[in-house]
């Protein structure tokens, strides 16, 4: 089995390459700025089933509910995409900052947890029904000092963009377009 460390001087060039880019003008747009976007398109297809399209990756996929809100629990939850998409993106930026370092290791594992109340989603007088509590158990195999990867993960912790959403949540603005049922069918 390949390490994950096996990819670190292609990371490093690119992380490097990238940084570059970003301290000449930190204004300019992704890819080659820093100031990136993300849209998805999120359409409820029966069931408490969501099929969501993402703009930048061109991918889809599916979110369920559980069976015990309604759901057919055959796809992961919302929350699940929520929490891991922010460990996921805490993976990434722990490699790009231990490629950068040089500070290899042979396999990464993050088991998150979270807990909330969801009476939230049911009842309006309900208590704060946001994650309460967000833990990250991560185990490195590495010959890495210790201390290297505690520098590693403080780095990769206060640098992700999906730890530090879940760390200081940002306003949600929507807007709501009614559309009547027979003008939908009318085509318009």
């Amino acid at each position: 089995m390949a390490a994950v460390c096996d990819c670190f001087p292609e990371l490093k060039a690119v992380t490097q390459a990238r940084e570059a880019r970003y301290r000449a003008d930190p204004t300019k747009r992704a890819p080659d700025g820093p100031q990136s976007s993300l849209e998805v398109k999120v359409t409820s297809i029966g069931k408490l089933n969501e099929r969501v399209d993402c703009r930048n990756s061109k991918q889809s996929f599916i979110i369920s509910e559980p069976r015990h809100v309604g759901g057919l629990a055959d796809a992961p939850t919302p929350l699940e995409y929520l929490l891991s998409g922010a460990v996921g993106c805490f993976a990434a930026v722990f490699a790009f900052y231990a490629a950068k370092l040089g500070v290899d290791y042979q396999s990464f594992e993050a088991v998150a947890r979270t807990n909330f109340d969801v009476r939230g989603h049911m009842m309006p007088d309900a208590p704060f029904s946001g994650f309460q509590k967000n833990t990250i158990d991560i185990a490195v195999t590495s010959d890495a000092p210790a201390e290297r990867l505690a520098e590693v993960e403080r780095l990769a912790l206060a640098g992700c963009p999906g730890i530090a959403t879940l760390r200081e949540p940002v306003a949600v603005q929507s807007t709501l377009k009614v559309t009547p049922a027979a003008v939908a069918a009318a085509g318009g």
